[in-house]
């Protein structure tokens, strides 16, 4: 690691351990080492449960899409490295580090890097696209029953991150100039690999009914990570009602594109200062806030630690083979 790199992360690591800090000072440890006191073990097992679940389903949906872009692997296989890039994503200071994981290991056995970069970095659009339609479906929602103008706002917010998405990824008469603008990029040789790039996205359009599928797995998976969320807060004792479930599926998605900005250690401090501001507002306090997101981050890096252990079991056998020839098995 250069110096230069090396000095981006120890910035973010100060900003993480600021951050949380500072929000150490503002509230009360007695009271958090209360709430930890109380803390209902049969919903935190049910919180697990439920991202283990959305984590299976998510390496299901990053399967299909490998298998229609004619990379072909057992399930076991994909499963095996979508959970270690879980756990990478949770170890290395940037949240895409478990991508490029996924991607470096399965380009070295011999498919198109392009193509591998192209199917993952479709999978994470997907997912980002699902996650945004669901807050922009609950935001509208929240708006004309009753909510503040803050709704109205963040509807377009989320309307703002899927339109342009949706219009890349399914229309080809925009797509098409926007990859020729992209060509023309010469330094490092980028415009020519975003070519590349986009032109696997494009041939995903070849398969409807696969990307039907897919957009209803992961809007699953997102329902259940934002659950995973409510089923947290049920463990501190929260009682949320219908209209209070509503803005978890506002925040949570909030949440998510303001721990995009990378300016800390994923997201740690971020995250829980970002949910204080949101769900103090319908009625959470900030000790409750700043367990309930601290804590479902734990419960993620544990679903996680499977892919450590599934890196380690590899790393001792020596295994790195994938017959490409093998039936991908769905």
């Amino acid at each position: 690691m250069d110096k230069k790199r090396a000095g981006l992360q120890l910035l973010k690591i100060t900003v993480s351990v600021g951050l949380i800090a500072i929000l150490l000072y503002r509230i009360s440890p007695g009271r958090l080492l209360e709430y930890l006191g109380n803390i209902d073990p049969v919903w935190m097992a049910v919180a697990v449960a439920i991202f283990l679940v959305s984590s299976l389903l998510g390496a299901l949906q990053w399967h299909l899409l490998l298998s229609a872009g004619g990379v072909k692997m057992p399930v076991r296989r994909t499963f095996s490295l979508y959970f270690t890039g879980l756990f990478f994503n949770n170890l290395l200071p940037s949240n895409v580090g478990g991508d490029a994981y996924k991607i470096y290991d399965v380009v070295r056995t011999g498919y198109d890097p392009h193509k591998v970069f192209a199917i993952t970095l479709l999978d994470r659009v997907i997912g980002i696209t699902g996650l945004c339609l669901l807050a922009l479906a609950a935001s509208l929602t929240l708006f004309f029953t009753g909510g503040t103008a803050d709704m109205g706002l963040y509807a377009l917010v989320f309307a703002g991150c899927v339109v342009p998405i949706l219009a890349l990824t399914l229309s080809r008469k925009i797509s098409t100039p926007v990859r020729r603008t992209l060509s023309r990029i010469r330094l490092w040789g980028i415009g020519e690999r975003l070519e590349l790039v986009f032109s696997h996205l494009g041939s995903f359009r070849s398969f409807p009914k696969l990307l039907g599928k897919v957009i209803a797995l992961t809007l699953t998976i997102q329902i259940l990570r934002i659950s995973t969320h409510l089923a947290v807060a049920i463990a501190l004792g929260i009682r949320p009602e219908v209209r209070d479930m509503l803005h978890f599926f506002v925040f949570v998605p909030l949440l998510g594109l303001i721990m995009m900005l990378p300016i800390s250690i994923n997201g740690l401090g971020l995250r829980e200062g970002a949910g204080i501001l949101l769900f103090t507002r319908i009625g959470l306090l900030e000790e409750e806030a700043f367990l309930m997101e601290f804590l479902t981050y734990v419960v993620m890096v544990g679903v996680s630690l499977i892919g450590g252990v599934l890196f380690l079991k590899r790393q001792i056998t020596g295994s790195i083979s994938i017959d490409k020839d093998t039936d991908s098995g769905v």
